[in-house]
């Protein structure tokens, strides 16, 4: 039996734009200190932070209301998952351990300490993958209204962790259950089969305007503005949410309000959308954005090796506006097409095809 289906490209396009987002956020980590009026390079990148909740939202449309078989699905999904992992964490070791002996000796101690701390997001997904047959369960015996009642739990669940954090008003109400990485696998889910009642245009725009103000606030949060409800990570500060996973409920708004307009983009016949959905749709481009999407998961454990040799490369350099601007896209533009490409040779080396995460 072929378990091959046929590619839906606002997906491959959603996943382009979220390994993009993982770059961006890890190099502007580097970059925190430039000399771009404070840390705004930090706080710009506010605007991707909707990459990790992008991906597993991806976990949600693609796993979801699908006929699933335990000993297969764990023996698909893992292989996926583990092999690229190991691969990728022994030569992160490796590269630490270069830094270490040549470098700086500091790095030494990190080549064997926590192993179990590389990559938060793939300890995070293999939690994930063992609730999804259960919640595929839910899912499949749920009525529409029956999983937007869902959602709207997650929804309201999340804003009232934020604003009784906000307010710092005690509370023992435990919504764990709605609130948590599932969330983002539900809300993917359920955006990914919702048809809503108004033109395809309209929904974009909307959808836009949602992913614009969140956007604003959260760089507000950041920026110790008068958006402090906002901040990054306020709804994982309670004592019952733990997760490295940012849980805010702007942040659900953001993720799921670029779901949406990625989605209804790539349907769109008429107006600028329709312009945008063409470039998508160039031959090159669309190669591309595929090409990106299959490898998107080497690249995502790659890319955090990378900012370890950056850090070192630009420890002590003091930047000025214009070439600290310059040098943050181009060190973008260098890790994904690099981080790319060597995703695509390794996938192709006899016996490692498995091992490179492109698929």
């Amino acid at each position: 039996m072929s378990h091959k289906r046929e590619r839906i490209k606002y997906y491959d396009t959603l996943r382009f734009l979220a390994i993009l987002g993982i770059i961006i956020l890890h190099i502007s980590q580097v970059f925190h200190g430039a000399d771009l009026i404070g840390d705004r390079i930090y706080s710009l990148s506010e605007i991707t932070r909707f990459a990790v909740p992008v991906f597993l939202m991806m976990t949600g449309a693609l796993l979801l209301n699908r006929d699933i078989e335990l000993g297969d699905f764990f023996k698909r999904r893992f292989i996926r998952i583990i092999l690229p992992f190991i691969l990728f964490l022994i030569i992160h070791r490796i590269v630490i351990y270069i830094i270490g002996v040549y470098y700086d000796p500091s790095y030494l101690g990190k080549v064997f300490k926590h192993p179990f701390s590389y990559n938060w997001y793939f300890w995070l997904i293999v939690g994930v993958y063992f609730f999804i047959p259960i919640l595929n369960k839910v899912v499949q015996n749920s009525t529409m209204k029956e999983l937007e009642y869902f959602v709207l739990v997650i929804l309201a669940g999340s804003l009232f962790y934020q604003i009784m954090l906000y307010l710092h008003m005690v509370h023992s109400i435990d919504l764990s259950f709605f609130i948590g990485p599932i969330s983002f696998v539900v809300l993917g889910y359920y955006l990914s089969i919702k048809e809503f009642d108004i033109s395809v245009n309209k929904i974009i725009t909307i959808a836009l305007l949602i992913f614009i103000v969140t956007s604003v606030l959260k760089m507000g949060g950041q920026l110790n503005l008068p958006f402090d409800l906002f901040h990054d990570y306020q709804a994982t500060k309670s004592k019952i949410i733990k997760s490295s996973l940012d849980l805010a409920f702007v942040q659900l708004l953001q993720a799921g309000s670029l779901f949406v307009m990625i989605k209804y983009i790539h349907q769109s016949t008429s107006g600028i959308y329709s312009k945008i959905r063409q470039v998508f749709e160039n031959s090159i481009v669309n190669r591309f954005i595929t090409s990106v999407s299959k490898a998107s998961y080497g690249m995502y454990l790659m890319n955090n090796t990378f900012r370890l040799v950056f850090e070192l490369l630009l420890a002590g350099v003091v930047l000025s506006k214009p070439s600290a601007i310059l040098l943050w896209i181009a060190t973008i533009v260098f890790i994904l097409i690099v981080s790319w490409l060597i995703v695509i040779v390794i996938s192709k080396v006899p016996y490692l095809g498995k091992w490179s995460g492109y698929h």
